[in-house]
């Protein structure tokens, strides 16, 4: 690995565990991973910033070598988690990168602590185009469907941590023939770090929020990434437009040929794209 730093902060209620490419007077990046991932799992976009950005990658709680509650979970106790380690650390009003949960993640933090923040890139965030009624309609489908069945959401994760190191990297790239090879490596190796008492409780937030509300609080500058859900995006164009018109400072960029993971499977046409807003905001 690349000589990063690593350490620790007590903040919020935890020890929230990050790495940091020490960029000096560089501006700071936060960088918040996805669900049953860590923050290794950004090394080779940390790689390509920290040649203009101070970049701190951070483990989640119930991730990594963060440590967690196991009682509860929301995006507001995430962004609050984000809120102390600025604080702790003294950053002045950081960019935040967030991936599917940490995209949910940026965007309640800067919605909730908009002056500890200067603009977030929400790549695929889990904007589920539901009402309230279907929401609760869903979860009581889902509680059924997981008494009836007997598993917790993400069983998947739970199966692939069991598995040796080796079969989990051959599982991977099996699955996403289209990633790096240290991509595979770094999404395999993750597995192996998950608090697997936590994922209940991470799974529960992603139907809890009210991601309209959030969005138009925002008040920073927001790049909005996008990918095919045909290829297992999240976010539909009909999703994406009602977004832009409740933001203040925002845009939506779709990335042609990506899923959910757009940076991992176009990285080049991601890393542009948000180099470019990086610098403008």
């Amino acid at each position: 690995m690349t000589a990063w730093s690593e350490s620790n902060v007590q903040a919020n209620g935890i020890t929230i565990h990050y790495y940091r490419t020490n960029g000096n007077k560089k501006p700071p990046i936060l960088l918040l991973h996805g669900i049953a991932e860590n923050a290794l799992c950004w090394s080779p976009v940390a790689r390509d910033l920290a040649s203009n950005f101070d970049v701190i990658m951070v483990d989640t709680r119930g991730h990594g070598r963060s440590s967690s509650s196991t009682t509860d979970c929301s995006f507001a106790l995430l962004a609050g988690d984000v809120a102390g380690l600025i604080r702790a650390l003294g950053l002045e009003k950081p960019f935040v990168w967030g991936h599917s949960m940490g995209a949910m993640t940026a965007a309640t933090f800067a919605a909730m602590y908009p002056d500890l923040i200067r603009s977030v890139v929400l790549e695929d965030p889990p904007l589920f185009d539901k009402s309230r009624s279907q929401i609760d309609a869903g979860r009581e489908r889902s509680r059924t469907n997981e008494q009836q069945q007997k598993q917790p959401r993400g069983q998947w994760f739970l199966d692939l941590k069991a598995l040796s190191r080796k079969e989990r990297i051959a599982r991977v790239s099996a699955l996403h023939p289209n990633w790096t090879e240290e991509d595979v490596t770094l999404w395999a190796d993750s597995k192996s770090e998950l608090n697997t008492d936590f994922l209940e409780y991470a799974f529960a937030a992603f139907s809890d929020v009210d991601w309209r509300e959030i969005i138009s609080r925002i008040k920073c500058p927001i790049l909005l990434l996008t990918g095919n859900p045909e290829l297992h995006a999240i976010i539909t164009p009909e999703t994406a437009q009602q977004a832009a018109q409740l933001w203040k400072h925002g845009e939506v960029v779709y990335i042609g040929g990506a899923g959910h993971d757009v940076h991992r499977e176009r990285y080049d046409e991601t890393m542009a794209v948000v180099l470019v807003f990086l610098n403008r905001t």
